[in-house]
């Protein structure tokens, strides 16, 4: 991609936008020189923001990331927004190399469990779905694993609901079943004191 200048004696000038060099504002600090690879390679990896300042070398004027023509011209304004939204995703090709709590056999016992007996697990592996990827042991066609479909995390919703609602009916009823019952321990054991003191 070449972009042309027009000097001061009306001379035009050409030079490779690909190799022009950028700097970027970050917390007050001013960063670079980069390329404009550098600068989507930045976006894609979340260092840079869209929003983010950035000034060509020799200039003086600081745009936001988004405002360059080179992003604008080829259509990357979308791109550098929907890229700079998105987390950080790590990509496994060993299903051994993955964290345990990401691990979707963990995960799947853990909501089973939890669901069934210990409802703390069913949140842990529901934090993990929803903040994580998990993954599977099957591979892609690029040989890396296959993380979960997004429709478990839609499953979870309903099922945490349930399992909350199935604990509290429970609970409910074990207390109003287990009130008469301490009652009558207390009565006893008031009634053994009182019969101790004489």
């Amino acid at each position: 991609m070449t972009e042309s200048l027009s000097s001061r004696d009306g001379t035009v000038l050409f030079r490779n936008a690909l190799h022009q060099e950028f700097y970027i504002k970050k917390g007050g600090k001013s960063l670079g020189p980069c390329t404009l690879d550098d600068l989507r390679t930045y976006l894609a990896y979340g260092s840079a923001r869209d929003a983010d300042l950035v000034m060509r070398a020799g200039e003086s004027a600081w745009m936001p990331l988004r405002e360059l023509p080179e992003f604008r011209d080829q259509g990357i304004e979308e791109l550098a927004s929907e890229i700079t939204r998105r987390r950080r995703v790590a990509r496994y090709r060993d299903y051994e190399k993955v964290p345990p709590a990401r691990r979707s056999g963990v995960v799947l016992g853990r909501i089973i469990l939890g669901f069934l007996f210990f409802p703390p697990l069913l949140w842990k592996a529901s934090a993990a779905v929803f903040q994580d990827r998990i993954y599977t042991a099957e591979a892609d066609e690029s040989g890396f694993l296959k993380p979960w479909p997004t429709w478990v995390s839609n499953v979870l919703y309903p099922l945490l609901v349930i399992n909350a609602v199935v604990w509290v009916i429970g609970l409910w009823v074990l207390f109003s079943q287990a009130a008469p019952l301490a009652r009558e321990i207390i009565q006893v054991f008031k009634s053994g004191a009182a019969d101790l003191q004489q």
